[in-house]
């Protein structure tokens, strides 16, 4: 039930008209919808996790990471120099 509550948030957020809320819930119920944007975070944790444990980062607010010298970096910028296992 929460993914299809974040479900529906996303749809009414992003798409350019929902006409019928209700429906895009009960679907996305039956269909065990998840919302795109949880399926990003749960990537961005899983590198998160990766690069804290490699010492490339050792912290994470909302979308900036902070790397051990203390500089706060795009999250989307790290996850593109430092790809998981390269």
């Amino acid at each position: 039930m929460p993914g299809a509550i974040a479900y529906l948030k996303e749809a009414v957020r992003t798409w350019k008209g929902v006409k019928s809320p209700e429906a895009v819930f009960v679907s996305a119920c039956k269909e065990g919808r998840k919302p795109e944007v949880q399926q990003a975070k749960s990537g961005a944790i899983a590198w998160f996790e990766w690069a804290r444990k490699e010492r490339i980062v050792i912290a994470m607010s909302g979308e900036v990471v902070y790397t051990p010298d203390g500089e706060a970096v795009a999250l989307t910028e790290m996850m593109r120099r430092y790809p998981v296992g390269e």
